[in-house]
């Protein structure tokens, strides 16, 4: 079979959850899939990584140019599903512009070259097309498949600008009628997708996430002066308590703020790794009016490289977040051996089930004590990080691309 994959988003450079999703998913169907063949789409300039997969025989890979900045998958990967569709009748002239058959060579193509394009076309039909992200093309095979990673969009409508919005509810809306089937990332998506956009039940398959093992484990790479420096990097003089993701209301940035507040341990920092988002405002005035500048670290993006050096180093990983799809930081934390206090709710009672401290992200409270009872209490906390590297061994991204594979393969 002929497998086309949206990888857009795979080379996205300052990746967040759903371009490493694409990142790892299409870099291990690669690996454990031989047998059929992959066109892999992109708009900009394939990097290192998806050029060295591009030398593999069972792929290609297809820059498709745009001169818009918006709506690639819509517009050019829409155009190539066209071009596919009949055959070569429409070809492409330069700059990813439409141009016609029957074009003399000062229009745009000679006759040769219009005949090189549809055979080429041809030999490219795809049996399926996998879109990683919700966002389908208009045009597109019959057998498509994307992921829907959440609807969050609904339930936090404010963390996200109106036009983002529109597109996101458009564009999952899209997704639920057209694709043939629709991958999701927990049970809990799966039934916000049925409840949000009454989708078919029958038709959405659901593959847990996996981690980057090389990353993400309890091996200490660094030396000490290394280590030193990534924590002065970010100005952590003390032992801490670590967040990761973006800092907005759906997040609960506030209550995590709170609950260290009422933690009230000067022996620790609270660090929180990641870009500000919707609604941090309310929370920075939390901090100055509380006086937690000097206790609270806002890091803003942290790099890959940097990453899992916060998360081996942290004394206790706090993810109270109040809407999440799956929740892939817990995930990261546990293969680090860092106990994990999460919330009972959506995505997180799922994943984090039987490892994690469950609490109400509702009360800060609660959390504060949560906090507590595991930083002074060593037994407890080691009991939580075995746990957590236990229930890690539950997940990777092979056995999630092993799965989504047969999902692509099923009729």
């Amino acid at each position: 079979m002929k497998i086309g994959i949206d990888a857009s988003r795979a080379i996205k450079k300052n990746k967040t959850g759903v371009e490493w999703y694409a990142y790892h998913v299409i870099n291990e169907l690669i690996k454990i899939d031989n047998d059929n063949q992959y066109i892999l789409y992109c708009q900009a300039e394939p990097d290192k990584w998806l050029k060295k997969i591009g030398e593999r025989d069972n792929v290609e890979i297809k820059k498709l140019r745009w001169t818009f900045k918006f709506f690639w998958t819509q517009g050019r990967l829409s155009f190539e599903m066209l071009l596919q569709k009949f055959y070569g009748i429409f070809v492409t002239g330069r700059h990813g512009i439409p141009a016609y058959a029957g074009m003399t060579e000062k229009k745009g193509m000679t006759e040769k070259a219009e005949m090189a394009k549809k055979t080429k076309v041809k030999k490219n039909k795809l049996d399926i097309l996998f879109v990683p992200a919700s966002a389908m093309p208009f045009v597109h095979p019959k057998n498509t498949i994307t992921t829907i990673h959440d609807v969050g969009f609904m339930k936090f409508p404010k963390a996200y600008g109106k036009w983002q919005r529109l597109y996101l509810k458009w564009s999952t809306k899209f997704a639920v009628k057209n694709a043939k089937k629709i991958i999701t990332i927990s049970e809990f998506s799966k039934n916000e997708i049925i409840k949000y956009f009454q989708a078919d039940e029958n038709k959405i398959f659901v593959t847990h996430l996996g981690y980057d093992e090389r990353r993400f484990n309890t091996v200490e790479t660094l030396h000490a002066t290394s280590l030193c420096g990534v924590l002065t990097k970010y100005k952590i003089t003390k032992p801490y308590i670590l967040y990761v993701g973006r800092l907005e209301t759906k997040k609960n940035i506030l209550n995590i703020v709170k609950a260290f507040s009422a933690f009230n341990n000067n022996d620790y920092q609270l660090v929180l790794a990641g870009s500000v988002g919707y609604g941090f405002d309310e929370t920075r005035d939390f901090i100055k009016k509380n006086k937690l500048a000097d206790k609270v670290v806002i890091t803003g993006y942290v790099s890959a490289e940097d990453l899992p050096v916060l998360y081996k180093n942290a004394k206790l990983f706090l993810f109270p977040s109040l809407y999440e799809g799956f929740g892939l930081p817990v995930l990261e934390a546990f293969a680090c051996g860092v106990p994990v206090i999460c919330s009972n709710t959506t995505a997180l009672a799922e994943i984090g089930v039987g490892a994690a401290a469950l609490v109400s992200p509702h009360d800060y409270k609660k959390i504060a004590e949560k906090m507590t009872e595991i930083l002074t209490n060593e037994r407890l906390s080691d009991d939580f990080a075995y746990k957590g590297l236990q229930k890690s061994n539950d997940f990777s991204w092979k056995k999630c691309s092993e799965k989504i594979l047969k999902v692509l393969l099923a009729n």
